[in-house]
């Protein structure tokens, strides 16, 4: 029973993230367990103002937390935190007593013979940075998101639609300051990794890369005549090789589920670095719209929109959170 006088609460909820002295922010009407959310307001706030909403998430930068992948320990589920504190001692850099963890098993909860953890490790300093920040946009900041499992939200949304949920799926995640791969499967995350950008794939893939200076030839190269040497046909993109590794692994590592499709998710310019990618791999690439998984009719950025949508991507993916862990 609500006494009348008792105040309601909203049943919206907000994503934020520290965007430069700004605030990205997203609003949706609550989280997708049926169907489809709807968007109803996002961009970027120049100055911090009060924004109502029931739930608020936050999510970190990459740049502070690691995510790391660990055999699981034979203990019960309630003591996984505790014994995954003592395996990553080692692997990260910064004191486990100043680190907040989570954990998730890697492809899900379904038994295997050999199973593995995700382990999310994020600096205390971090988290209390980024919530008192956010206090001026909302005053409890209930949950702390990463950034894989925002993207994983994206593309098991998308594979969903593409009737591909029980495929293994991948999405690449480019922006100016990251680079974010993901292999998902039945709406788990089985593979994570971390790019280097390369600077100079949106200027290949939309033609604008000025023609390179003629290479010497290599040694021991003969002319023959009736042929040609292209020189800079041997100037691979670093990301498309580090992609090209990354399937290599997969395919090692999950052979009884072969990549089915690549995504890529960029707020500018997607379907042309996608074809660049497939052309380049020979894998099935497509653009991934961010705001596909939403209800129609999205309305317009509050900002700038490029700049709004760039900021925005990775809340949109955690705005279709549905798990009930918090970090």
């Amino acid at each position: 029973m609500r006494w009348p006088w008792s105040p309601r609460r909203s049943g919206h909820r907000l994503l934020l993230r520290p965007v430069g002295t700004q605030h990205a922010f997203v609003l949706t009407d609550g989280a997708p367990d049926e169907g489809q959310a709807r968007l109803l307001r996002w961009g970027l706030l120049p100055e911090p103002r009060p924004v109502a909403a029931g739930e608020a998430i936050a999510l970190l930068d990459p740049d502070d937390y690691q995510i790391l992948k660990v055999d699981t320990p034979p203990v019960p589920q309630e003591e996984l935190k505790a014994a995954a504190r003592w395996q990553i001692k080692e692997m990260v850099d910064a004191d486990v007593a100043e680190l907040t963890l989570d954990v998730m098993h890697v492809g899900g909860d379904v038994e295997r013979a050999q199973r593995q953890l995700f382990v999310v490790a994020a600096r205390n300093s971090a988290i209390k940075a980024l919530t008192d920040g956010a206090a001026a946009v909302h005053e409890q900041i209930g949950i702390v998101d990463v950034w894989e499992t925002a993207l994983r939200n994206l593309l098991a949304a998308q594979a969903r639609a593409d009737d591909l949920a029980g495929r293994a799926c991948a999405a690449v995640h480019i922006d100016t300051h990251h680079c974010l791969l993901v292999v998902c499967a039945g709406d788990e995350l089985f593979y994570t990794r971390r790019l280097e950008r390369d600077n100079q794939l949106l200027a290949r893939a939309r033609g604008d890369q000025a023609e390179a200076p003629a290479a010497e030839l290599p040694l021991g190269f003969e002319y023959q005549p009736g042929g040609t040497f292209d020189g800079g046909a041997m100037q691979d993109s670093p990301l498309v090789v580090e992609l090209q590794r990354s399937i290599d692994v997969w395919e090692r590592s999950w052979p009884d589920l072969p990549l089915t499709r690549l995504y890529v998710v960029m707020a500018d310019h997607g379907a042309e670095v996608a074809a660049l990618i497939q052309r380049e791999l020979g894998q099935r690439t497509v653009a991934l719209d961010p705001l596909a998984g939403f209800a129609p009719g999205a309305p317009a950025p509050e900002g700038n929109a490029t700049q709004a949508l760039a900021a925005c991507i990775p809340l949109l993916g955690a705005a279709l959170r549905t798990e009930t862990r918090k970090l």
